[in-house]
């Protein structure tokens, strides 16, 4: 047995190596002291088991348990692989059992590209106090440990069976971080203040207690999330009680607030199907492809806000549908012929307002994430493009 251990623990390191080296390559692993973290922390011990996704032809999705027992090799490769893995569904503990299951991801170890990405943005020093906010499987919480030691990390999670395994899964490699179970948005007063904090999880928008348990100085690292699934990665540096600064991306995303509360779809489709068959069809210039553009999703959730969307293809006519819970909706559809044409009804014109959106952001130069800023007060979260003379939408309204 012990000989069967060792080997596993060799192609572990091997593959450990392997992985340093390919986000090496692609430009997420930038220094020595980081490198050193991934080299040091072994991925598996988190993700003892996960779950694979395939798209069923009915168009739901299954997930079939990972683990040791199932196939340790494959388990052993896939844990080293640069990909999200789904490591729990509908709040559950994950079932050790092979067969496929349906349900809704709601923790996950996120790519490690993107976790030693935000961690290199993170500009640490030796020394700094970091608050991490979602604990998750504690992979990320081990790699802050090996780079500034234990005592310098505090992490918040708050469902607590996740904290309970991860703290289990840290003792094993000998660390013990200032581990909480609670609301990230409240962050951790008792540990502060800070001179870094990092969201595991995306928030629609930065809460005011992180500002309150910032240093002057601090660096604030998001994933900020809207009702239309746009997503916008941002450095905030903290001043005088407030935090500014830029959009990088839209490549970090993450599992959305616990708090996260979105409208159930299935009443407002169906009343808005019902609906669109007695509309008016309206002539449009905007192309489909412009709806799927996560640059313009991002400026649209700020002009229609609570808005979501949906595809719905039927008879050869794909429907993108945008709905609001006040009962507005509005839909392009386009046909294989390449025809368009667009629909609205409810209270408000939905259309009309996108449309009106699409023609400020194209007016602007179709504008990428990285021209927006934030300007975070312990009130607001004001979105800026450009400069902060110019906002153009307010998160969280």
């Amino acid at each position: 047995m012990s000989d069967t251990l060792d080997e596993a623990e060799v192609a572990a390191g091997e593959l450990r190596v392997a992985l340093v080296k390919e986000l090496e390559h692609d430009g997420s692993l930038r220094t020595p002291h980081w490198r050193d973290a991934a080299l040091a922390v072994p991925r598996h011990v988190f993700l003892p088991t996960f779950y694979s996704a395939v798209d069923g032809s009915d168009g739901i999705t299954r997930y079939t348990a990972v683990n040791r027992d199932t196939d340790a090799q494959a388990w052993l490769r896939l844990a080293y692989r640069n990909t999200t893995w789904v490591t729990q569904l509908d709040h559950s503990l994950t079932q050790s059992n092979s067969e496929p299951r349906t349900g809704t991801p709601t923790s996950s170890s996120t790519l490690p590209g993107v976790v030693v990405r935000m961690l290199e943005d993170l500009d640490v020093q030796d020394g700094m106090n970091v608050l991490e906010v979602g604990t998750g499987t504690g992979y990320s919480t081990a790699l802050l440990c090996a780079r500034l030691g234990d005592r310098h990390v505090t992490s918040v999670e708050h469902d607590a069976a996740l904290s309970a395994a991860a703290r289990e899964r840290l003792a094993t490699l000998g660390h013990q971080p200032r581990l909480v179970v609670g609301d990230g948005a409240e962050g951790c007063p008792g540990s502060g203040p800070y001179d870094r904090i990092i969201a595991t999880y995306s928030p629609g928008r930065v809460p005011s207690p992180w500002l309150a348990q910032a240093l002057p100085g601090a660096v604030v690292l998001v994933s900020l999330v809207g009702s239309l699934d746009a997503y916008g990665y941002a450095k905030l540096h903290v001043d005088d009680g407030e935090a500014q600064g830029r959009f990088l991306d839209s490549d970090v995303s993450f599992m959305l607030s616990r708090e996260t509360r979105r409208p159930a779809i299935g009443p407002l489709m169906r009343a808005a199907v019902q609906a669109r068959d007695n509309a008016t069809a309206l002539d449009t210039a905007i192309h489909p492809d412009l709806l799927d553009d996560p640059a313009f999703l991002w400026s649209a959730q700020l002009a229609v806000p609570g808005t979501t969307r949906l595809r719905l293809t039927t008879d050869h006519v794909t429907g993108r549908w945008f709905l609001h819970p006040d009962d507005s909706w509005a839909v392009l559809e386009s046909g294989n012929d390449g025809t368009t044409r667009a629909f609205q009804g409810g209270p408000r014109a939905l259309w009309a307002e996108l449309e009106a959106t699409a023609s400020t952001w194209l007016s602007h130069g179709r504008p990428g994430l990285e021209r927006y800023g934030l300007t975070v007060s312990p009130r607001t979260n004001t979105v800026w493009l450009d400069d902060p003379g110019h906002p153009v939408g307010i998160l969280g309204e």
